[in-house]
């Protein structure tokens, strides 16, 4: 005879030898042969529940997260009678795998939104409150070694490592290092670049006083939180509006010159164009455009002050390009 899954089905006294023989090894904590003993079960499906437990045991002792973690839940979905067991276990997969984030984020919803026996909840709480706190300092222990990271490569003058230390560390609230960076943004060395990334994490970060810029010869008073992202920008729409019509007679072109666009922003971030600029900056993104793609273009002879935008922009582009790789 043949199971669900196409196999032979296994015979009793099999079964019953592959259970004594895995449940015995695995209390005298032979995990490699209790595995071997108890596997052949769950793939003809005759595991009882002391089976899996025990495979699912043997598995983590031995490091084969991905097999049990697998398992695991699809236990959790079936052996609805048994789930507070299985979630128990698949948490223990996670803690073994310094997964504490998920951890802390599955609990949650758990305790938000399910009826939990009291002495579940207990367990549960307890591997919650050891997983928040392990969690936090891991992420202290990395945001520290990326701060270290980043005021290395200031020394050093390494802006690719200062953005990549940068990048990683905006996962992190800014607080611990809050003084250092607001100090940065008053340095005339710091490069503009990574000016606009710390303004960036500051403004997502809800950083609601006044911080001191100095940028492109400027020294301006901004308050992070009140910032605009890039993209919804007043100028920034009102200039793509004005370059529309490229965009539906050659949307290649239009999406170079609106990257140019993006990436001149970004780099002066957050000082952004004024209205008088619009039309200068419009024509100077649309000669860059015609240019780089070498189609026929009659220049607007009545704007002064093109070409010194086109350098800015170009300028600005070969910046971000070599610094942030896009």
């Amino acid at each position: 005879m043949e199971n669900n899954n196409g196999n032979i089905v296994m015979f009793p006294k099999w079964k019953i030898t592959l259970e004594r023989v895995g449940l015995e090894a695995l209390k005298e904590k032979r995990y490699k042969e209790a595995a071997e003993a108890l596997e052949p079960l769950v793939e003809y499906d005759v595991a009882s529940h002391d089976v899996l437990t025990g495979l699912l045991m043997s598995w983590i002792e031995l490091g084969k997260y991905n097999q049990a973690e697998e398992l695991c839940q699809e236990q959790m979905k079936e052996a609805i009678e048994q789930y507070y067991h299985y979630l128990h276990i698949y948490i223990t997969i996670l803690f073994q795998s310094n997964r504490y984030q998920e951890i802390v984020d599955l609990l949650d919803e758990v305790f938000e939104s399910e009826e939990i026996p009291h002495q579940s909840r207990t367990q549960l709480w307890q591997m919650y409150e050891v997983s928040r706190k392990l969690m936090e300092d891991h992420k202290r222990e990395k945001g520290n070694k990326l701060f270290s990271d980043f005021t290395e490569a200031l020394e050093t003058d390494d802006i690719h490592k200062q953005w990549q230390a940068l990048e990683q560390l905006k996962k992190q609230e800014p607080d611990s290092h809050l003084n250092y960076f607001e100090t940065m943004l008053g340095k005339e060395s710091v490069h503009p670049i990574i000016k606009s990334s710390i303004i960036e994490w500051f403004r997502d970060s809800a950083v609601d006083h006044k911080v001191m810029l100095t940028k492109f010869g400027q020294q301006i008073e901004v308050i992070p939180a009140d910032l605009t992202k890039l993209h919804s920008d007043y100028i920034i729409k009102q200039i793509q509006m004005r370059l529309g019509q490229i965009e539906q007679s050659n949307p290649t072109m239009y999406e170079m010159i609106d990257q140019l666009l993006y990436h001149y922003c970004y780099v002066r971030y957050p000082i952004f164009p004024n209205e008088e600029e619009v039309p200068v900056l419009v024509e100077a993104l649309k000669q860059l455009g015609h240019g780089y793609l070498q189609t026929p273009f009659k220049p607007n002879e009545g704007i002064a002050g093109v070409e010194k935008y086109k350098e800015e922009i170009e300028l600005c582009e070969h910046h971000y390009v070599l610094i942030v790789g896009e």
